[in-house]
């Protein structure tokens, strides 16, 4: 999985735009291998620096050591509430080894739009030493809220190096990718997101940011996230 990443960053690197949407199609907050707890709660906020506000909600609970479910509701605010969106997305996730799973997520658009997808994902996570680790992932999306309009499968790969201080901070170098099979000239995608997550007990406390590695024809957008999940 590691070289297959490696080629697809080197080839989506020379054309790329900001964070894809098919990237929160899925019931937690971004890539994740650590098991959910019996039963958890989150929410965030994530902001361009501007009046558009995402608030994503969720909910997660461990039905076996093997079976994770959850669901998640994305709320989107333009122009200060003058427009709301909102989706919902269920997923399940098969953990075959303590550190890899394969989740499937069905992304469901409430809105007028209409914009609702299919996602399969597959991820692991390697130590390399006791305060360093790597994690890849590749997904696939299905139906026009992944591919757009024009498009009828949708790639993503991501690759986080993980420093680990002791039980209470991580700091993450997310890289992740994606394309459209049928819209691949203006779908390419790279974005480079730093995390840093503080935990307490069963809280954890992440702060993101996201750096587009961009065309010139498209927007300089970046972000800022905030994330508390916290088991109940």
């Amino acid at each position: 999985m590691k070289h297959i990443l490696s080629l697809l960053f080197t080839i989506l690197a020379t054309n790329a735009f900001a964070l894809d949407h098919f990237w929160d199609m899925r019931y937690n907050f971004g890539p994740e291998s650590r098991p959910s707890p019996k039963m958890g709660v989150g929410v965030g906020i994530r902001s361009p620096f501007n009046s558009d506000v995402l608030f994503p909600i969720n909910f997660t609970t461990r039905l076996n050591k093997n079976f994770d479910v959850g669901a998640k509701l994305d709320i989107n605010t333009y122009g200060q509430l003058e427009e709301i969106n909102t989706a919902l997305d269920l997923g399940v996730r098969y953990r075959y080894k303590p550190s890899s799973y394969i989740a499937f997520d069905g992304y469901l658009d409430l809105s007028n739009t209409s914009q609702s997808a299919l996602a399969l994902t597959i991820g692991t996570q390697q130590f390399i030493a006791k305060c360093f680790a790597n994690y890849y992932e590749l997904r696939a999306g299905f139906l026009e809220g992944a591919t757009g309009k024009d498009g009828y499968v949708k790639f993503a790969g991501a690759m986080i190096p993980t420093l680990v201080f002791g039980q209470m901070f991580r700091i993450f170098l997310e890289i992740n990718s994606s394309f459209s099979i049928g819209n691949l000239r203006d779908d390419f995608m790279v974005d480079i997101i730093p995390k840093f997550e503080l935990t307490f007990g069963g809280t954890h406390v992440r702060i993101d940011f996201d750096v587009g590695v961009m065309q010139e024809k498209n927007n300089d957008r970046k972000t800022i996230a905030l994330y508390v999940m916290t088991a109940l």
